[in-house]
């Protein structure tokens, strides 16, 4: 939507210069200007609609922890059930306005960061970089206000043969790691070699994600949640 909005301004400041400097208005580069804010607001108005949609989500015949996904850019809660009981709720946020800006403009997986709240503990994955110019994401965890971990991208992913999608978390006690496979799209989280969880669509057509997580694994599900929502 902001996109949209960026282009009818940049459109009337090249039909602005035409009339100053050349004295000239084109009515056909006018009314495809207008086209713009028309579809912005009707993006606007589907937004809306979507998100009612993925809050009034009740998960039907799923035995694992799910949500609903339809966007990917989102500012208002999207409960998070364990079966059909609710547990919880994920949100993603922008810690500024020229974040959102940018973000919404550029790539929708740029900023990521994420509040997640599993029953009572409320997750904030912050999203920061090191570097200015360095080609890893880099994220800090924080539970109920401590931290208790670190996310990163592996910079040299992309060359660990079908392995091109990969975050690595360091919480106190262990790392865990979490890698997209290539054909099937499913989402796994490793603790050492083992696999502990994964993620995955409940079916093909489906915008229902689901996760299948032993021990009710609270830092696995936030590390397959900011995964999903990264590189998808």
């Amino acid at each position: 939507m902001i996109q949209l909005l960026f282009y009818f301004v940049m459109v009337m400041v090249v039909a602005l210069f035409r009339y100053l400097v050349f004295d000239a208005v084109d009515p056909g580069l006018l009314g495809a200007a207008l086209l713009f804010p028309v579809g912005a607001l009707i993006l606007y108005v589907l937004t809306k609609h979507i998100e009612k949609k993925e809050q009034a989500y009740a998960p039907k015949d799923v035995k694992g922890w799910s949500f609903y996904h339809l966007q990917r850019s989102f500012s208002v809660p999207k409960p998070l059930f364990e079966g059909d009981q609710k547990r919880g709720y994920l949100k993603r946020y922008y810690d500024s306005k020229r974040r959102f800006i940018i973000g919404e403009m550029v790539s929708s997986n740029w900023y990521v960061s994420l509040e997640i709240k599993i029953d009572g503990d409320l997750y904030q994955v912050k999203w920061y970089r090191e570097r200015r110019f360095s080609m890893k994401e880099h994220w800090e965890i924080v539970r109920n206000g401590e931290l208790i971990g670190q996310a990163e991208t592996l910079a040299n992913s992309k060359g660990i043969g079908k392995r091109k999608e990969v975050i690595e978390f360091r919480f106190r006690e262990r790392t865990l790691q979490t890698i997209t496979n290539p054909v099937t799209s499913t989402i796994s989280v490793h603790s050492g070699d083992a696999a502990i969880g994964t993620l995955k669509r409940n079916h093909t057509a489906s915008n229902v994600s689901v996760m299948e997580v032993g021990n009710r694994d609270p830092e696995a599900l936030v590390a397959l949640i900011l995964h999903h929502f990264y590189f998808k």
